[in-house]
Formats: C-alpha cells, structure tokens, sequence
C-alpha cells in the first residue's frame, strides 16, 4: 500500500451559525489517500505550509503503515493529526478499531462532562446557584461526572458551587465534581494560600481532584501542595516533550498526568507517557476534547489501564453533547456521533478511529479545495 495524496481543509455544516453558536457547525479535517482505496482522516487542519515542505515530501509514495518510521523520520512533528490519520488507515487495513490492534478490548469507558458558561469569562454573570442548577440538570439527563473551570474572582465560589450541587445531586456515589484552574489561562495565577484554601474545600465536598492550580512551569508550587493536601492534583495536558513529562512525575508535582493526544504529538505519544506514568506509579487520566476529534483520544484510552475516564471538553450549558454534535449528523454515516449512556459512553466499533464518513456530502460542503 502506498500514500497518494495527503490534503487538509475545512467542512462547513451550518451556513447560518454564528460565533455564539457552540455547536459544530464547522470542522477541520486532514485526509491521507491511499492506492488501495483505504483513506484515513484525522479531525483537525494541518497548517498546508507543514504539509508542503516536510509532510508530503516524506509520506506521499511510502507506505501508510510504517508509522514508527514517519515518526522517526519527523515527517510527524507537530502534526498529531497526521498520525491520527495513518493510524486510521492502519485500523481499517486491518478492519479492526485502533483500540484493538494496541491490545484493547474494551466496549465503553466511563466520561465526565466539562461545562464552560458562555459570556464573562470569570463567570460572574452566572450565580452560584445558576450554575449548580445547570449541572443538576445534566444530571438528571444521566451525566454522572462533570469539571468546572476554576475562574471566579473570588476561588472559593467555585467550591461553593459544588457545595449546592451537593445538595441537589448527593453524594460523591451519585456524581463526581472537579475543578480545572488552567493555569494561567484566566490572565492571572491563584497564590499558592489561594490554591490550598480551594484544595482543603474541595476535600470537605468530596471533590475527585485539582487541575493545574499553577502556572505550568511552577513545580515546586505543584510539589508543595501535593504533597500538602488528600485530594489528587493533576496536570499535563500542555506538553509535548516527554522530558516535561518525566519532571511532573519524578518530582511528584502531580498525582494524575493528563497528556492531551493531540498537543502531546498522537496516539503513539500518549502510549509513551502512559508507559511512563506507570512506571512512577501514577495514573494517566487523558485532557480530552470533543466531537470527531475526540475518537483518537477514545481509541487510546481504552488501551491505558489507569485511565478509568475519559474528558469531553467543552460543553456550553445549556447546550446538551448530541446538541452539539448534531451539525455533524450532515457528513456521518449513521446517525448520531457517540452513544451516551448511564455515564459511560460507547466506544466506536467500526474500524480504524471508528467515525464512518460520507465521502460525498464532505466534498459538498467543503469550503476550501
């Protein structure tokens, strides 16, 4: 089997969306063509500069099923999408999901829900109770996980938020609570007193753990409070060079490693940092995403024994996930993206990433060709 083309580009799946709209209304997309008729996709855009001078000069001609080799090689440098895509080839060649050609099994695995309010990014606009309300609401659809971002002035109405969905909702039996603080996405870093206080209350509500409650790079920071507190602290989803990742775990910066499939370079990446995190003694709990691109995620999580959930991220209260993903319906085979149900969700069966494509309706709604 030999590579014929590699191309990336957009579908646009609502004209009439607009930036407010959360759901997916647009999608980027990479695609790998074969001589043999086997095409993978990865589901999000290469830049076209990578792929002209460094991707294609490497990958077109050879054969799809060497990714070592293209690793190796850097042809695959920055572009996790790529690999995505090869390794989909690799899947459907073998007609099995990717899941299973790395030694998995599984049928589903358990998922939380990270809620995102739209407006301010503090979240001010909402109350306390506004915000506990929607989560109840989701639980009662049947989501029994879910992570909030960690972004109001004052940190501790974060927890005090989860302190009313503990009323609402119960115990942590019937649902667990997570803050993520993202470091220093918000525009400024908690102090390290801030981050204990917030630490010690998500402990009283019985909260499952901390995400980067620091600035990336602040270890020591990470080091004091775990080492401080009961509740599990996490982080990683940022990098891309196991060294980074190695640091976190050596110095017991983090009880749960988060490597992200796509910022940590692909399938194969997030393999090597599982490998390593169990080396340490520490589980490895993937940074996810959402929609189509959300599928290579799933394939290697199911592979990693410590994984035991899986992040969809982002959803925008009051939008449900299959509101979101209905634009999608336009280029799927059948009819919805992922099955949810009873907190867990149904891993994809069909081979390769598992998302079944309608090659026709693509090339409709394509916007740049």
């Amino acid at each position: 089997m030999k590579i014929t083309a590699v191309e990336s580009f957009t579908v646009k799946l609502d004209e009439q969306a607009n930036a407010q709209d959360h759901r997916y209304t647009t999608l980027g997309m990479t695609r790998i063509r074969t001589d043999e008729g086997i095409t993978g996709y990865g589901f999000r855009t290469t830049d076209e500069e990578v792929l002209r001078s460094r991707v294609r000069p490497r990958l077109i001609g050879s054969n799809p099923l060497n990714i070592m080799e293209h690793m190796n090689s850097g042809a695959l440098a920055g572009c996790a999408t790529v690999e995505n895509a090869l390794w989909d080839i690799a899947g459907k060649a073998a007609g099995l999901p990717i899941r299973n050609l790395l030694g998995s099994a599984s049928e589903r695995i358990p998922y939380y829900l990270t809620c995102v309010w739209p407006g301010n990014t503090d979240q001010s606009h909402l109350t306390i109770e506004e915000q506990a309300d929607q989560i109840a609401l989701y639980h009662a659809m049947g989501h029994t996980r879910f992570k909030i971002r960690g972004w109001r002035p004052d940190p501790m109405d974060d927890v005090r938020v989860f302190e009313a969905v503990r009323k609402k909702c119960g115990s942590r039996d019937k649902i667990e609570l997570m803050i993520d603080r993202t470091a220093h996405l918000p525009g400024w870093v908690w102090t390290y007193e801030q981050a204990l206080e917030v630490a010690r209350g998500l402990e009283a509500v019985d909260a499952t753990w901390l995400e980067e409650p620091f600035a990336r790079d602040d270890i020591a920071s990470y080091r004091r409070l775990a080492s401080e507190v009961d509740i599990p602290i996490t982080g990683g989803e940022f990098s891309n060079d196991l060294t980074v990742f190695r640091d976190y775990l050596s110095g017991s910066a983090v009880d749960i490693i988060q490597p992200d499939v796509f910022i940590s370079g692909g399938i194969w990446a997030t393999r090597k940092v599982a490998v390593l995190a169990e080396a340490f003694g520490k589980p490895c709990v993937l940074h996810g995403t959402n929609g189509p691109d959300l599928a290579a995620s799933l394939q290697v999580a199911s592979t990693i024994q410590s994984c035991r959930m899986m992040e969809f991220a982002l959803i925008f209260p009051p939008l449900t996930p299959e509101e979101m993903w209905e634009p999608l319906n336009r280029i799927l085979k059948y009819p919805t993206l992922y099955k949810l149900k009873d907190g867990y969700i149904e891993l994809p069966t069909a081979p390769g990433l598992g998302i079944e494509l309608d090659e026709e309706a693509i090339e409709a709604l394509r916007v740049n060709r």
